[in-house]
């Protein structure tokens, strides 16, 4: 009898029935977490419903897919039997919690995340299956706490599986809270400062049954989260305005839609899911203060295809004062007198040349540019100089034409073929290469009135961004094209004569401090190895320079040996960096990374940006690479100002770094959210009590001038250090 009491309990046991359908509770102080099935059994090649179900302690709440402006969305991290798969979670609609000045997306007292899973279809009976799971979640309320737990679930395996009655109403519950698709497509648009969501004639008769909408962004960063959501009606659609965040769409606007709407009598709430299109108009705007950047602070998706031209050409004509550019250009125009003198006929033409040398480089620049973004590439102005091999061969490049000054050797006759030095022609394509050195010195530079057409000219197509690049060359090539056909302006420039040999010589001098400003640029970039092979490759130009001048007054079979010894030496010296660039990749922006954590400078991070803001600290964000000369000179005249050092630590500034030296794709993104293409980029924010709107800093810095952008800041006000409780749910 006991043999049969012992067989009967065994079976019982044994039965689907037996098995308890949801994990056990894990509890912590605020939350109790478990498994839960939708199914009593699993059946071979079956998709079944699980979920994670939180129970939270009244007064916190946990996080959604996209937390807001603080917190961390929760995660599950799943250990399955061989052939079983598990989808993402599939989040419910959250609800809005406000803690001034911050907002967060989540969920109170009780939540359940939804996960598909698919058994194999060859899956065998026996023992039930262990459904594993490591959950990781942030509880808040004044304080945050991350806890975390170790879940499981077993079920049986059953030829047919069935709806566990006890818990299908948890599941019918979550199913009723999940956005349904949109009835319609939606576009979206960025201007004035703005995200505006449009719901248009093909809503149809849903659109005048919306009271309220409200938007939760699957996107971070995309908008303020604090900001009012604004709806309007404008003819047959309606529209939803949210204050732009710190980092602008690229792309669809995802998220759901929270439409009140009118049932009858009633009012009811219908969570809708939404891809809205970005539409052409939605280039990302300048947010600036227009006491420091009048231009640069415009908006592109309102400025005029003249205005942008006139902005190219203006910032191409400023950036001849460059550093980068004074130079070589100074040399042509100084050619440019005695030319005049000998053949006065061809000046014109020269002119024209050089000009056409300058545009045809910069659209070559701004076309490979186009390009590689269009291929998902994030890069932006000057990303050739991000690029240790195009550097290396640039210094060449410098090093020869600063020979050819020096004397060292001469192709071509007299002064005006100072240019000659970059091909084995006559004048006119000696003046057409000196366009295209010009153009590749120039950019490392980035001019005022020249960041705002280079960044408007990314958001707009093909060919209107082709003209905005063509007008910078434009006016790069405008002050030589005036010398070309204007005599007067001739006139006023100092007569030729034996002293302009000497000054052509003491042009190579500015042209040697580029070069060796590159190597330094270099050595931020790759390793000793690859520095050293750049120093080996200019002492190999140098003495190509030397064999070509000693092949001049050699006999024929001296002159052969010579060539020959100089064609090599050029082709040693350019195979050395090509060899070592995989070196030069292994450690990519080490050097300037190390650098930059060694002075008062963080190292850029957008979510440590979104929460000092939110915070209402005041921060400068200093977007800047070593290959840029208007950045150094900025750092050593303004930042480094002992007046400026002081009013940082006064005000209690944060200093951040965006090191752009190396390819980083956030920090080009970063870039492209105030419409800028290159740097450099100084963003202030909180520099007013109450708001934090930032404020763009104009290229060209003095002390005085950063001095007076935290003017307004309260002094020692943010001296002390941030609670580090109540800011842990800030770290993404």
């Amino acid at each position: 009898m006991r043999t049969v009491k012992y067989w009967l309990w065994g079976l019982l046991l044994a039965s689907p029935a037996a098995l308890p359908l949801s994990g056990p509770v894990v509890a912590s102080d605020n939350v109790k977490a478990r498994l839960v099935s939708e199914v009593s059994g699993i059946a071979p090649g079956q998709s079944f419903w699980v979920a994670l179900e939180f129970t939270i302690r009244d007064g916190w709440h946990t996080y959604w897919r996209n937390p807001g402006d603080s917190g961390q969305a929760t995660k599950l991290t799943w250990q399955l039997p061989p052939g079983f798969t598990a989808g993402d979670i599939v989040w419910t609609t959250p609800h809005r919690f406000e803690l001034p000045p911050l907002v967060n997306y989540g969920y109170a007292k009780h939540a359940l995340h939804l996960v598909n899973i698919t058994a194999p279809k060859d899956l065998q009976g026996g023992a039930p299956m262990v459904l594993s799971a490591k959950a990781a979640w942030l509880v808040c309320s004044d304080v945050c706490i991350p806890e975390d737990a170790d879940l499981q679930l077993k079920l049986p395996v059953n030829t047919h599986s069935s709806t566990d009655p006890a818990d299908a109403a948890l599941f019918t519950a979550a199913r009723s809270e999940l956005p349904n698709a949109a009835p319609a497509a939606s576009t979206a648009r960025v201007q004035n400062g703005q995200v505006v969501i449009t719901l248009g004639k093909e809503w149809g008769a849903t659109l005048p049954q919306i009271k309220t909408l409200a938007f939760f962004p699957y996107d971070d960063g995309g908008i303020e989260y604090a900001a009012p959501q604004t709806l309007t009606r404008s003819g047959d659609a309606v529209e939803l305005a949210m204050k732009l965040g710190y980092q602008p769409p690229q792309g669809p606007v995802r998220g759901v839609l929270l439409a009140t709407e009118q049932s009858g009598n009633d009012m009811v709430t219908v969570p809708l899911e939404i891809a809205a299109r970005l539409t052409a108009s939605g280039a990302s705007p300048v947010a600036a203060n227009p006491r420091f950047a009048p231009a640069a602070a415009a908006d592109t998706t309102d400025t005029s295809l003249p205005a942008l031209l006139f902005f190219a050409v203006l910032g191409g004509l400023i950036l001849n004062l460059m550093p980068c550019v004074f130079p070589v250009l100074s040399i042509k125009a100084m050619g440019l007198v005695e030319q005049a003198k000998k053949h006065p006929s061809a000046v014109r033409t020269k002119g024209l040349v050089f000009a056409a040398g300058v545009v045809s480089s910069m659209l070559c620049l701004a076309g490979a540019l186009l390009a590689l973004r269009a291929g998902g590439e994030q890069i932006g102005w000057g990303f050739q100089l991000q690029s240790p091999l195009f550097v290396t061969l640039l210094v060449y490049l410098l090093l020869a034409v600063g020979l050819n000054l020096s004397g060292v050797f001469e192709v071509g006759g007299g002064f005006a073929g100072v240019g000659d030095g970059l091909t084995q022609g006559d004048g006119y394509r000696a003046s057409f290469f000196t366009g295209v050195l010009t153009t590749l010195v120039a950019t490392p530079c980035t001019a005022p009135f020249m960041a705002f057409a280079v960044g408007a000219a990314l958001t707009q197509p093909p060919f209107i961004a082709l003209c905005i690049f063509a007008a910078l060359g434009l006016g790069l090539a405008l002050p030589y094209l005036l010398l070309s056909f204007a005599p007067w302006m001739r006139r006023a420039l100092p007569k030729p004569g034996a002293w302009m040999d000497t000054l052509k010589q003491i042009f190579a001098f500015p042209i040697y401090a580029s070069a060796a400003w590159l190597l330094w640029v270099l050595a931020q970039q790759t390793s000793s190895i690859g520095l050293g092979a750049a120093l080996a490759g200019a002492i190999l130009i140098a003495f190509a320079a030397w064999a070509y001048q000693k092949s001049k007054s050699s006999s024929s079979a001296g002159r052969v040996t010579a060539l020959v010894t100089a064609s090599l030496a050029v082709l040693l010296a350019v195979v050395l960096p090509v060899h070592f660039a995989g070196v030069a990749a292994a450690a990519p922006g080490g050097s300037a990374r190390g650098a930059q954590a060694a002075d008062d400078w963080q190292p850029y991070d957008a979510a440590q940006v979104a929460t000092l803001n939110a915070a209402g600290r005041p921060l400068l964000v200093n977007f800047t690479a070593s290959w840029c000369l208007t950045c150094l000179v900025n750092e050593r005249n303004a930042f480094a100002d002992s007046a400026v050092r002081e009013v940082f630590r006064d005000k209690g500034v944060t200093l951040m770094k965006g090191d752009w030296t190396n390819r980083d794709p956030a920090i080009t993104q970063a870039l492209a959210a105030f419409g800028r293409a290159g740097v450099p980029l100084y963003v202030v924010y909180n520099s007013k009590p109450g708001s934090t709107a930032p404020v763009i800093l104009p290229q060209l810095l003095t002390p005085s001038l950063v001095q007076s952008a935290f003017a307004d800041t309260p002094s020692h006000v943010f001296q002390q250090p941030m609670n580090t409780a109540c800011c842990e749910h800030g770290s993404r």
